[in-house]
């Protein structure tokens, strides 16, 4: 019960109290009085019938003593009148029996109004001739009675009314800050900290409102630095501190975790620049000029490339820095390369320095699939341009044409596949913390082309350059929701691409879509990559927003890799976080990632989101995961991907 409905039966106790006593004590008093005004009335009436019929009593005139008592009886205000002789015979007695109308039986026995007799002595001089007896009747005494009931009970209900209003509004406006408490209370529950800036005048409200300012700034205070601490540690561990690049082995696990993810297998190039003379440079200027040359050098990489949001930058040695681009394909990632070279060769310092050379090696591949051998390639190519002398950069395709198709070749295929529905999928379980429990299944695109399955990373670049993958993304959706028709059994996620988050048409054909879909809705996971954030922050909410109404819900995968994701954990509705797999990878042996995990379950499970990880490659690895308090996770470890079809027979009484 509500403190208002308890502070409102707390004022309906008191005031049926006293207005119950004053109704008593109201209807006794009445009682009382009327009881008094009988017995007044009945004596006097006695007196004076006495003395009326003492002439008629003297000369033993019975029928003139009858005719005054019927007169004094017919009245109707007494219910008895007797006359007796001196020796007690009755010689008149007029009565009537006790009918009461208009009043209820309750009433009357409640009250029992008594009858009060009036007694007089008839006599003649000083001679005694007998006794009149007048009792008074109790009719019309409880037909007023009642009547001063009925009064105060109308008084009563209309004051209790009157009363319950004023203690309605003025609890309404006693009790407003404890709403406004209430409210900041479920806003901090949704990560929000808001300060409530109108202060009650009564002293303990007022109080308390101040405390609770004091705790929501508090709270706000805690997260916040534990949000930062997390990307300052995280940023020390993985990221260079001249370049604010990634280093060495962050540079490693980031290309390691895109190549082993569904994103790998597609076209991308590896880019080594070297930085020749730059131990001269620092011995004529001094380190710290030579740490900007190279601070310059490497936001120019990053603004060159700025528009594959996909590229991984980093720092490999003191005088190397390295750039793996995906997504590109032949004739773009050759024109890069000279692009890049030119950009990075014309900033200023290479022409004030004579010490300073700069030298790109690059090298493309049709197909992406381990980082060893694009690294090899590059670097020979960085050697070869070393090999010349003057500042230049060398461009090697390390697979032949043969396995490239051309872009008319990709578009004829795609279109194709779209019009005759050709995608098949493959799903990869995600299990809960236990490693038992199916929660949801990941769903892959596969193309078949050639008796060959082609993963998403290697067709969906070519699908965004034609403008199609929004037209996938809405078959699989469809595709999917022919295959789940109930709302029961395991979520099913699908990886959304950015240009269907971008698109105008596709969060109005999914909203007709999942209204007309209630059962698919229901189990229904839309994926986007962690850094969509930093770059669609509109479109992202609004489709959080969107799928949340329509009982989907929105997970953002590869988490970690982005700096500004963090700030919107606090007021966006999502269902979970899924860490990137290069925080997973051998996590057992990396004590940066574990606690950098560690600090991901604290930040996701105080705003109430999930924590998942993906790319869990043996039992070790989960172990540690687990004892850090991840909700789930999925990988080679806890379950293959595998063609739709067979998921659910394997998982068996799990699946619709």
């Amino acid at each position: 019960m509500t403190l208002y409905r308890q502070l409102i039966l707390v004022i309906t106790c008191l005031i049926a109290s006293i207005m119950a006593g004053n109704f008593v004590v109201s209807v006794i008093n009445a009682r009382d009085y009327v009881s008094q005004q009988m017995e007044i009335h009945a004596q006097d009436t006695a007196t004076s019938l006495g003395l009326t019929i003492s002439h008629a009593a003297k000369a033993k005139d019975e029928a003139e003593i009858r005719s005054f008592v019927d007169v004094v009886f017919d009245r109707g205000y007494y219910r008895q009148v007797t006359y007796r002789s001196v020796s007690g015979d009755m010689l008149v007695e007029s009565k009537m029996p006790i009918v009461i109308e208009g009043v209820p039986n309750w009433f009357i026995q409640l009250i029992d109004l008594s009858e009060p007799v009036g007694h007089a002595e008839v006599i003649s001089g000083w001679f005694r001739l007998g006794a009149v007896d007048v009792v008074s009747h109790p009719g019309l005494a409880y037909l007023d009675l009642w009547r001063v009931f009925k009064d105060q009970l109308w008084l009563f209900l209309f004051t209790s009314v009157f009363c319950y209003l004023l203690a309605g509004l003025g609890l309404a406006v006693l009790l407003r800050p404890l709403r406004q408490v209430e409210v900041q209370a479920e806003a901090i529950c949704r990560r929000e900290f808001p300060v409530q800036s109108n202060l009650p005048r009564t002293r303990e409200l007022r109080r308390m409102v101040l405390a609770m300012n004091r705790m929501v700034q508090k709270i706000q205070s805690m997260f916040q630095e534990q949000v930062e601490l997390s990307s300052e540690l995280r940023r020390q561990a993985n990221f260079d501190p001249v370049t604010e690049l990634l280093n060495r082995s962050g540079f490693d696990a980031h290309l390691e975790s895109r190549l082993s993810s569904e994103r790998g297998g597609s076209a991308g190039e590896m880019v080594l620049i070297q930085l020749s003379g730059l131990s001269e440079f620092n011995l004529r200027v001094g380190r710290a000029t030579g740490d900007q040359c190279l601070k310059g050098l490497a936001e120019a990489l990053t603004e060159s490339l700025v528009q594959y949001p996909d590229a991984i930058l980093g720092r490999r040695t003191g005088t190397d820095l390295c750039a793996f681009i995906p997504l590109v394909d032949l004739e773009e990632g050759e024109a890069i390369a000279g692009e890049l070279f030119s950009r990075l060769n014309g900033l200023s310092w290479f022409r004030e320095a004579e010490e300073l050379q700069l030298h790109m090696g690059v090298a493309f591949a049709s197909r992406v699939t381990e980082q060893g051998s694009l690294l090899v390639e590059a670097d020979l190519a960085l050697r070869s341009a070393q090999s010349q002398g003057e500042a230049n950069y060398q461009w090697h395709q390390v697979d032949s044409a043969e396995n490239s198709r051309s872009a008319s070749e990709w578009q004829e295929l795609l279109g194709e596949a779209l019009e005759h529905k050709r995608f098949t999928f493959h799903v990869q379980p995600v299990f809960e913390r236990d490693g038992k429990t199916l929660s949801q299944w990941e769903v892959f695109c596969r193309l078949p082309v050639d008796g060959d399955l082609l993963a998403a990373g290697v067709f969906l670049p070519m699908a965004e350059r034609f403008g199609m993958s929004e037209s996938i993304d809405c078959l699989m959706i469809k595709m999917l929701a022919e295959q789940y028709t109930e709302a029961r059994g395991p979520k099913v996620c699908v990886n959304l691409s950015p240009s269907s988050l971008v698109s105008e048409t596709f969060l109005p054909w999914l909203d007709v879509f999942l209204r007309n879909n209630r059962a698919f809705a229901q189990r229904l996971v839309l994926e986007l990559p962690g850094y969509s954030l930093a770059t669609h922050e509109r479109e992202v909410r609004s489709l959080a927003l969107k799928v949340n109404e329509l009982g989907s819900q929105l997970l953002l995968d590869h988490f970690g890799t982005g700096v500004a994701a963090f700030a919107f954990l606090q007021s966006l509705p999502l269902f979970a976080l899924k860490v990137d797999r290069c925080f997973v990878n051998e996590i057992d042996l990396n004590a940066d990632n574990r606690f950098f995990v560690q600090s991901l379950v604290q930040i996701a499970h105080s705003c109430d989101v999930k924590l998942l990880v993906e790319g869990v490659e043996t039992e070790a690895e989960w172990s540690v995961l687990q004892s850090l308090g991840i909700d789930g996770g999925q990988g080679y470890y806890l379950g293959k991907p595998m063609a739709l079809e067979y998921a659910d027979q394997e998982f068996c009484g799990v699946t619709d």
